[in-house]
């Protein structure tokens, strides 16, 4: 028989109360910029038909690949396109196990409800002209089933989006751009600690129109190549757009695509162009100054940076805030126009004493073909992402997470005949506002519940034995400054004299009250 490990899925991990008190406030102060900017919080379930999660993920061709994806133990009718039941020979409605995924961001799940919606005014007869404005934010983890799994990588994480849907607008685009510096800077990253790096998709299409590639699966097999330079460097990134290279840590062959030389130079010169960050009016210039394959489409992308350029620049977003990189292609499904991704420009030293960067922490462009690819219809769409544990992380390695939070009053237990008098002074600071917690551990010794008062970083201690109650007072320490004091003051007794006082019953809310926020 079996026996049962109590141990974690593989890739999963568990969350303590400090990792989630960070998220908790990275959450509330993205959720304050992004309130601020006029999107309301929206939330779609965890779980949805794998048809309507579309076709793409971020690193694979179809969603049969990285996503945790399982049989409907309940039985559902098939429908066709028009949405009415499927019936077989004998007027039998097809019932089918409709295959289920757990959705792999928070983008693919808002085409569903958006496309649900237009698809229910459509049966409605309310559908008229153009589509309704939508915006929203929402914030929760996702799930890939990341065959390899690199350190600090997990197949549970949480993202924090914000979309507009329904707008061709790209000064949305730059809206989103701000709203990204914002929300950070609202975290605590300083101006000048991050990058908000952007392109558009449409100039590396004209640019692949031009070499002869317009085929959307060819497309994305240059741009997934180009996707590697910050990894491969630029010798690989051309081997791999050729002929293929062999792997220098593994020995592996990575097959090419088999690309003319001609055309693997007219790419490679035009990544070699922007290796150095230029102001975002010199990367305008140098973009229009390539004549030899300005298509229309290519037109298109410069001037929509054009526009987000003039909009960041006139409200004080500059070079410093976020810069033009013509060669970044990231969202390689998603993307069909303006694209930005915001890199930490902070370090950390490891455990070998190396330094290193975190890397990307947020990202986002304008998708327009998510919702036509569920219902046929082309509806605009725009948004971005905070990696909320990625940027917990950077926050935590760079030593700029928020101290501890304090944890809640603790009420200290030393008489069981008392219990009702803990429980009535537990839920008076309660009553006023004050997260109190009664210790009701077994280990009833002072020393073991000062102990857990301190693992829980607890900031006062409220002590009543029979004297006290007798009293009618409550003897009050002040763990925060004694903690404190304990580095300053040598002195036991002096020690005590300042960190615990004597308070009445009467009047304890209202001077624990001033020990906490005063």
């Amino acid at each position: 028989m079996r026996g049962i490990v109590p141990q974690k899925v593989k890739g999963f991990r568990d969350i303590n109360s400090t990792q989630n008190a960070l998220r908790e406030f990275i959450i509330e102060k993205a959720s304050e910029i992004y309130r601020r900017f006029g999107f309301s919080r929206f939330d779609s379930p965890i779980l949805e038909y794998a048809e309507c999660l579309g076709k793409y993920l971020p690193d694979n061709d179809s969603v049969a690949q990285g996503v945790y994806s399982f049989k409907n133990p309940e039985q559902e009718p098939v429908y066709d396109t028009l949405g009415k039941e499927m019936r077989d020979s004998a007027n039998n409605v097809i019932m089918e196990n409709h295959y289920l995924a757990m959705r792999y961001d928070l983008t693919a799940p808002l085409a569903r409800v958006y496309a649900e919606g237009l698809w229910q005014q459509h049966l409605r007869g309310e559908i008229q002209g153009k589509t309704n404005l939508f915006r929203r934010f929402q914030y929760g983890p996702v799930f890939r089933f990341e065959a390899k799994l690199d350190p600090g990588r997990f197949r549970e994480f949480w993202q924090m989006d914000f979309d507009t849907v329904g707008t061709e607008d790209v000064a949305t685009d730059a809206e989103n751009c701000m709203i990204l510096s914002q929300a950070l800077e609202n975290i605590g990253l300083k101006r000048g600690t991050y990058l908000i790096k952007i392109n558009n998709r449409k100039i590396v299409n004209g640019l692949l129109a031009f070499i002869g590639i317009s085929n959307a699966d060819d497309e994305t097999a240059v741009m997934r190549v180009i996707d590697k330079l910050d990894k491969v460097g630029i010798e690989n990134l051309a081997k791999e757009l050729g002929k293929g290279r062999v792997d220098e840590t593994s020995g592996a062959q990575i097959p090419g695509l088999g690309l003319e030389e001609k055309n693997i130079d007219l790419i490679i010169n035009y990544i070699k162009d922007f290796e150095i960050h230029l102001t975002r009016k010199e990367t305008l210039e140098k973009l229009k100054g390539k004549p030899s394959f300005e298509n229309q489409i290519y037109k298109e992308g410069v001037q929509e940076l054009e526009k987000i350029d003039e909009i960041l620049t006139n409200l004080g977003f500059n070079e410093e805030v976020a810069i033009f990189d013509p060669s970044m292609v990231r969202g390689l499904g998603y993307y069909t126009g303006p694209i930005y991704e915001v890199e930490s420009l902070q370090t950390y030293t490891d455990e070998k004493g190396r330094q290193r960067k975190v890397g990307s922490i947020c990202g986002g462009g304008r998708y327009d073909g998510l919702v036509e690819n569920l219902l046929g219809i082309k509806v605009p769409a725009t948004g971005a992402s905070i990696g909320i544990d990625r940027l917990a992380e950077l926050l935590t390695l760079t030593g700029q997470a928020p101290k501890q939070i304090s944890g809640p009053v603790i009420v200290i237990v030393f008489d069981e005949k008392l219990m009702p008098l803990y429980q009535k002074t537990a839920m008076q600071l309660r009553n006023a506002g004050i997260n109190t917690e009664i210790y009701y551990g077994a280990k009833r010794g002072l020393k073991h519940q000062m102990s857990y008062a301190d693992k829980n970083n607890c900031p006062l201690a409220i002590i009543i034995g029979e004297d006290e109650a007798q009293k009618g007072v409550a003897t009050v320490k002040n763990l925060k400054l004694g903690k404190l004091l304990s580095q300053q003051i040598s002195d036991k007794n002096e020690w005590k004299s300042k960190v615990q006082t004597e308070i009445s019953l009467e009047n304890l809310a209202q001077e624990v009250k001033k020990l906490l926020f005063e």
